[in-house]
């Protein structure tokens, strides 16, 4: 059973809405991997260092998916390229 629930906001489904279906296929097996355990062994998970909130990044490819914890919740927030992150963390001070 599984510990953690997946929600997606609605920038993160833009995202994947964008994205070929071996990308999304990809990403969606990594992000149920963390349905069990949000900071998984042996996976590039971080956390997103100064910022106000706990917010983390998973590594998959190309694409970065950040998502926080709020109690049972893993809540996707975006799914971005590596490219765009940097300004997707800067907004996040915001």
């Amino acid at each position: 059973m599984d510990k953690f629930h997946i929600v997606l906001s609605p920038p993160a489904v833009k995202d994947l809405d964008g994205l070929s279906d071996t990308q999304c296929s990809k990403i969606i097996t990594a992000v149920n991997v963390l349905k069990n355990n949000p900071f998984p062994r042996g996976k590039p998970v971080k956390k997103i260092k100064g910022i106000n909130s706990d917010c983390y990044r998973l590594r998959v490819d190309k694409h970065r998916v950040f998502y926080m914890l709020e109690n049972i919740e893993i809540v996707i927030l975006r799914v971005l390229s590596k490219k765009d992150t940097e300004k997707f963390i800067r907004n996040l001070n915001r």
